[in-house]
């Protein structure tokens, strides 16, 4: 058996021990168990590493690892496999690394938690389950991974299940992702009909000789794939459970958005780029919601005050921006943004998670300020991660992002809309990252009562790695281009432009001082610009409404559609037969119990009165 089995069966091991053992062990051992399944999967995923390096590129395409055949019927076969190669060894490494840093940061910030064992439990489950669907050799375990995903995603959430807002918010996730998964159950039958294999290799091998561009079959594939990477990704129009997703526990949150859960629509399209590469309409599908909903979430994030939802906001505007890189064909400058990303992100969450553990769980940003010298290494991790977040020069988002943004205008599929519409998103993201740092950092408290504190080491030490990832996690671009160079099977071009850099450079740093200047106005200019523009405030407040509007055309008809239905068909229609059916058979046993008297004379002249009619029929007839 390959050692890259490992990789997934460490995690689970540690669910499964937790989630039987997990109340009779100490906490402390829960927590270093939950973290030590995490980090071996890790080391796993460096021998896995190390066996391609030391490949020759033209053979690191990978290899398909077959534990057992688990259903053979016909020509139908399926394997229990994992697919090894850089493309899902790139992925072992973020989800694990990033990961058991999120761990053992989560050993400190939940420690008072009484269901403290019972939320790694589920951890490790997430890792697992993520590691899944990288890991799949086929389309079935691709989907069984997804939804397993799902399924840590609402137990997580919702952990805190005395907290109606969390179980709600675990709800609304799980249901918008099964219409993904839904998607992809349905793309999975149409892939067999086409090629009668759900393997990787096979479909990837035959799709070019069986479509050509465009075809309607490679469409309608390509499209309901789709549906599951936008569910996943929360892009546009299937977005709205993403925010709410913040209700769950920070380093929940940490999790999600910056190595699971989200990540998995932009490694979908990666993986199945071949049948992109047939479908050009759906690439520039691709491109265009990446491009919309980056700038969509953008706007929405600059007017939040939840620390947490700002910080949700941009994790969908990033992903717009894979989206964007993958829709032109671009696929490892969105994977080297993923990877980036799953840096500052991660400690920026985690260092807003050290700000609400000081503030005892305080997440509006208005009551905050003041904590620059209070909490010294949160302060200069969390404004190293908005550096890197609003692509500021020489951090590794400025690398990955600037990177996408020339490649909207100088690739194929590139043009000035879509370049113009990333620039503009670049502006906002440093404005609304570097309204939450003046905010929370920097002025005098806002909540007196609350008495803040550096946080315990177990929090801080993740953050410190984090942020020297985030810094310098730009280098690793050329590196990121060569390893998954066998994959994507195409040579990266670097576009440089001189103009368009500065441009971008230009709008982000002046999103920055933007916000500074709004801050260090004062309130009551704040409060001019709010009246000024109220109703476009009050539009992006409130999210566009989305939620409202589906609410009115979607949930409600539903609901009404079921109250309807379980009045008159249930009530009225089914359980009216069935009473009917039982009525009647109780009216004609009741007919007939006459007959049973139990008086042995009456049975004896029923006798002979039947015998008569028997003889006189026999005779006459």
């Amino acid at each position: 058996m390959s050692s890259s089995w490992l990789i997934l069966l460490f995690p689970l091991a540690g669910f499964i021990f937790l989630s039987l053992y997990g109340e009779r062990i100490s906490k402390a051992l829960a927590g270093w168990i939950g973290c030590g399944v995490v980090g071996a999967s890790f080391l796993a995923s460096l021998v896995a590493l190390s066996d391609l390096l030391f490949m020759p590129a033209e053979e690191r395409v990978g290899r398909v690892h077959v534990l057992y055949q688990w259903i053979s019927a016909a020509s139908f076969k399926l394997d229990f496999a994992i697919l090894v190669d850089p493309l899902s060894v790139f992925m072992f490494l973020i989800v694990t690394g990033v990961g058991f840093v999120i761990h053992v940061y989560s050993v400190s910030y939940m420690h008072d938690d009484p269901e403290y064992s019972r939320f790694f439990a589920y951890l490790n489950l997430f890792i697992f389950s993520m590691l899944v669907l990288v890991a799949a050799a086929d389309f079935f375990f691709l989907i069984v991974g997804w939804a397993l995903v799902g399924l840590a995603s609402y137990l997580l959430i919702g952990f805190w299940k005395e907290k109606t807002s969390a179980v709600l918010a675990a709800r609304k996730a799980f249901v918008m992702n099964v219409i993904g998964d839904v998607g992809m159950v349905i793309a999975a039958f149409a892939i067999f009909e086409s090629f009668g294999t759900l393997s990787f290799v096979e479909v990837f091998a035959a799709a070019p000789g069986t479509f050509r561009p465009n075809d309607d079959q490679i469409l309608l594939i390509t499209l309901l794939l789709l549906v599951g990477a936008f569910a996943k990704s929360a892009q546009l129009p299937l977005h709205t459970w993403l925010p709410d997703a913040m209700e769950g526990p920070t380093p929940v949150s940490a999790l999600i958005h910056a190595a699971t859960m989200v990540t998995a629509g932009v490694y979908l399209i990666a993986r199945c780029h071949v049948l992109y590469e047939l479908a050009p309409y759906t690439m520039y599908l691709i491109a265009g919601v990446g491009v919309l909903t980056a700038v969509f979430a953008g706007t929405m994030g600059m007017v939040q005050y939840d620390i947490k939802r700002v910080i949700a906001y941009s994790t969908m505007s990033q992903l717009g921006y894979m989206f964007l890189a993958m829709g032109l064909g671009v696929y490892s400058l969105g994977m080297f943004h993923l990877m980036t990303h799953a840096f500052f992100k991660a400690l920026l969450f985690l260092a807003a998670g050290s700000v609400i553990h000081a503030l005892d769980g305080e997440q509006d940003i208005r009551k905050m300020g003041g904590l620059q010298k209070i909490m010294p290494l949160t302060h200069a991790t969390f404004l190293i991660g908005a550096l890197a977040l609003a692509g500021f020069p020489l951090t590794s988002g400025y690398f990955s992002k600037e990177a996408i943004i020339l490649s909207s205008y100088h690739e194929d599929m590139g043009n000035f809309v879509f370049w113009a519409i990333a620039v503009l998103t670049a502006g906002m993201t440093a404005f609304y990252i570097f309204r939450v740092y003046f905010y929370t950092f920097i002025g005098k408290t806002r909540s007196p009562e609350a008495h803040p504190h550096e946080s315990p080491l177990l929090m801080v030490l993740p953050l410190l790695i984090l942020a020297t990832l985030a810094l310098g996690g730009g280098v690793l671009g050329p590196w990121v281009d060569e390893f998954l160079g066998p994959v994507f099977g195409r040579e990266v071009h670097h576009h440089h432009d001189g103009a368009l850099e500065t441009i971008a450079l230009f709008v982000g740093i002046g999103g920055i001082v933007t916000a500074a200047l709004l801050y260090f106005t004062g309130k009551k200019r704040m409060e001019l610009v709010k009246e000024a523009f109220a109703p476009l405030y009050d539009l992006l407040f409130n999210k566009y409404y989305i939620d409202e509007i589906y609410d009115l055309l979607i949930v409600k008809p539903t609901k009404a559609i079921g109250a309807f239905l379980e009045e008159k068909a249930e009530k009225e229609g089914i359980d009216f037969a069935v009473d009917q059916i039982g009525f009647q058979i109780k009216e004609v046993s009741r007919g007939i119990s006459v007959w049973q008297s139990g008086r042995v004379r009456n049975y004896a002249l029923n006798m002979i009165a039947g015998m008569v009619v028997i003889l006189l029929f026999v005779v006459f007839l």
